[in-house]
């Protein structure tokens, strides 16, 4: 065999590789696509896998509308109706995850979502709600929350409110809205109101709890 035959057949073959590497990458693009994964939730999952950032959001700013609050590694509040917002986001579909939330006395504290006018807000809240012995959805209009809550997830009698930190996730796509707690799906709605808006956390009453590790992503 000449060598330019060798050489003719080596660039074929590269070619043919790269054709069926072509194809296998369209078929997962596809297949993805089809199962409502992106490419980009994809790719950010394999930074953080990594140890990376990945590419999440977390918000640097926050806007005090009302209540005793502390911002530092955390941010933690409590002692009458407090709110506080991430000055630098809005959006209409996301996942919001925080590392830890802790509930330490109290009536509970909630995660704003959608959320409109820091003064009076307009938008929803995920409430985390010993008082309800609940986890709670309200929908908040001109400042004030709506009764009752347009969805209930009671928990059992026994469910210790206080000793524990919490992963929470809260899962924004649509009109459907999505909880899990330390990575369990625990309660799921739907409402069609705010289409878009901001993040933020309430307290009220004896209410004292932290938050860290703040981070917004994509769907």
């Amino acid at each position: 065999m000449s060598k330019r035959t060798f050489l003719g057949q080596l660039g074929q073959g590269l070619i043919e590789y790269g054709l069926i590497i072509g194809l296998v990458a369209t078929a997962s693009i596809l297949a993805l696509s089809a199962s409502g994964i992106s490419l980009e939730s994809v790719y950010c999952s394999a930074i953080e896998g990594l140890g990376g950032e990945g590419c999440g959001y977390t918000p640097k700013n926050w806007i005090i509308e009302r209540g005793n609050w502390t911002i530092d590694d955390q941010i933690c509040g409590g002692g009458g109706e407090g709110r506080i917002f991430a000055e630098d986001f809005t959006g209409d579909d996301y996942i919001l995850n925080i590392d830890s939330a802790r509930l330490f006395q109290g009536w509970g504290y909630g995660v704003y979502f959608r959320a409109s006018e820091p003064n009076l807000v307009n938008g929803y809240t995920f409430q985390y709600d010993p008082g309800y012995n609940a986890l709670i959805f309200r929908k908040w209009v001109g400042g004030h929350e709506i009764h009752p809550p347009f969805a209930v997830e009671s928990m059992p009698n026994d469910y210790d409110w206080y000793s524990s930190a919490h992963q929470v996730q809260l899962s924004v796509i649509g009109n459907n809205f999505k909880v899990n707690i330390d990575g369990q799906e625990m309660m799921t709605a739907t409402d069609n109101t705010y289409t878009e808006g901001g993040v933020g956390l309430r307290t009220w009453d004896a209410t004292e709890a932290c938050f860290e590790g703040i981070k917004i992503n994509n769907p």
